[in-house]
């Protein structure tokens, strides 16, 4: 008969305990792909957030396929989800708040009131604001959710807004076709929404002559809250492809690198966002190269309607290390107040 060994005693391992960050993610959702929550709900928790994701729309897969099928939720829907069940039945509280496409103008209209009230109620809440209305010049979505958009903005307490080019035009009334143009309308920004406490342009491009036939895709950021009162901006090699998800993916880390686990670190917007675009790049890069391996036909196509965030998950890792393929580079203008 074999003789069991003694039991061993453990030392119990002290581990630091970090507060675990809950964010309420509002957006849409595809069952196959990563956009919307789907993009932003895996680089959150594999970077320690609890994440409440509240669907707006329930899609097959992007439209960008060509064919899809789903439905969009009514506004009673979200609200009800939101308002009794989250809110005032299991009242939950969260860090930070995340709303993106959001499916007519009375949900978004409800949704911004409700998000709008909690957030006076606990000042810690930040909320966090894609402006979803359009791309390259194009709306899309109803004109009539343009001023809702710009009411929210106005009478709320938004720590970021994270607009496109085009998103940033509509909200400043400013085309944005220069540097010059762009401080513009971050000039124009914070006069007319003075309480958003950070403004990020996510994506610009601007003419190209023939003399710098290189393309770039610019970034800027705003402060309002920094004594310095400086806009940076960054410009990134533009990748030739178009991908979808990628927005959803670049707030979702932008909003990890703005809300730190300790309250009380300060955070330097520039560079939390340069570390974002750094990640984002790499990651693009990676999807890119992935979809070549996998469909060849991809080349001709430069159409990338699936991030590769599971084959990209150690990128997402805080503790990785992203090298710098490109500067970070400060307009000249001293200040915007």
């Amino acid at each position: 008969m074999t003789k069991l060994k003694e039991p061993v005693e453990f030392e119990e391992i002290s581990r630091p305990k970090t507060r675990t960050r809950r964010v309420l993610s509002i957006q849409s959702h595809v069952v196959h792909g990563y956009v919307g929550n789907k993009a932003a709900t895996f680089p959150l928790q594999y970077r320690s957030w609890d994440v409440d994701a509240l669907n707006t729309v329930q899609f097959s897969n992007h439209p960008g396929y060509g064919s899809f099928s789903g439905f969009r939720s009514k506004a009673g829907d979200i609200d009800d989800i939101l308002e009794k069940g989250l809110l005032n039945g299991l009242h939950m509280k969260y860090d930070a708040v995340m709303i993106g496409y959001l499916p007519c103008v009375e949900s978004l209209k409800i949704t911004g009131q409700r998000i709008g009230a909690l957030c006076r109620q606990d000042p810690q809440i930040k909320w966090i604001l894609d402006p979803v209305l359009g791309d390259n010049g194009k709306l899309y979505v109803a004109e009539e959710i343009v001023p809702i958009y710009k009411k929210i903005l106005q009478n709320s307490g938004v720590f970021l807004v994270t607009p496109n080019q085009f998103e940033m035009e509509i909200l400043t009334d400013v085309k944005i076709d220069s540097l010059d143009a762009l401080w513009t309308s971050f000039e124009q920004f914070h006069q007319k929404y003075p309480k958003v406490d950070k403004i990020v342009v996510t994506s610009l491009e601007f003419p190209v002559s023939q003399e710098h036939a290189e393309r770039y895709i610019y970034s800027a950021c705003y402060d309002t809250t920094a004594t310095s009162g400086r806009i940076n901006y960054f410009k990134v090699p533009k990748i030739d492809a178009h991908f979808s998800g990628s927005g959803d993916l670049f707030n979702a880390l932008l909003l990890d690198l703005v809300l730190p686990v300790d309250y009380t670190e300060s955070i330097d917007l520039p560079n939390t966002l340069w570390t974002v675009l750094l990640l984002v790049d790499k990651i693009l890069r990676r999807t890119l190269q992935l979809s070549y391996s996998q469909d060849p036909s991809t080349k001709s196509s430069v159409v990338i309607n699936d991030l590769k965030l599971i084959q990209c998950q150690e990128l997402l890792d805080p503790s990785c290390q992203i090298e710098e393929p490109f500067n970070a580079i400060k307009m000249p203008q001293e200040s915007i107040k």
